[in-house]
């Protein structure tokens, strides 16, 4: 079914952004703000696409060059306005459901994937700056020291 394949390719491209998220993390462009701030929304936006993906059938990948980042964001849009044109067609016919979801709770989750699509766009744009951002400091791995997590709040407080 159309649905299926629409949610299956969501679901891959979604794990394409964690991956790209995961490997951009760990390298020294995450000690400027401006790139925290993208990073954390595009993390925000991955995980808004569980909405649909937590459907899908979990799906390994390998990360995808940075440079890919507009290419998989531009994916996204398409796949989601079909998605989107699908379910608002569905809920005009009144004939068939989307995961057991009609009427109202269809009608929301329309709306939320409206969302996700001006989401996407937002993204979209600060990918341009981020992008340029990218060519003019190149990426360096953090050191492992670096990298690991910081010790919480009652960690330091009391020193465990």
């Amino acid at each position: 079914m159309e649905i299926e394949r629409l949610i299956a390719d969501l679901n891959r491209q979604q794990k394409e952004l964690e991956a790209v998220h995961k490997q951009l993390m760990q390298t020294t462009i995450t000690k400027e703000e401006e790139s925290q701030t993208f990073l954390f929304d595009l993390k925000d936006y991955a995980d808004s696409l569980s909405l649909v993906t937590v459907y899908a059938e979990p799906v390994q990948v390998e990360a995808p060059p940075v440079q890919r980042l507009s290419a998989i964001l531009g994916e996204q849009v398409q796949t989601l306005q079909q998605l989107i044109r699908i379910l608002s067609a569905q809920e005009e016919s009144e004939a068939a459901d989307f995961y057991g979801q009609q009427g109202g709770e269809l009608r929301r989750t329309i709306a939320s994937l409206n969302g996700i699509v001006e989401l996407n766009g937002l993204l979209l744009q600060d990918n341009l700056t981020f992008q340029r951002k990218l060519k003019d400091h190149p990426l360096q791995q953090l050191s492992v020291q670096e990298a690991a997590d910081k010790p919480g709040f009652f960690q330091r407080l009391f020193g465990k």
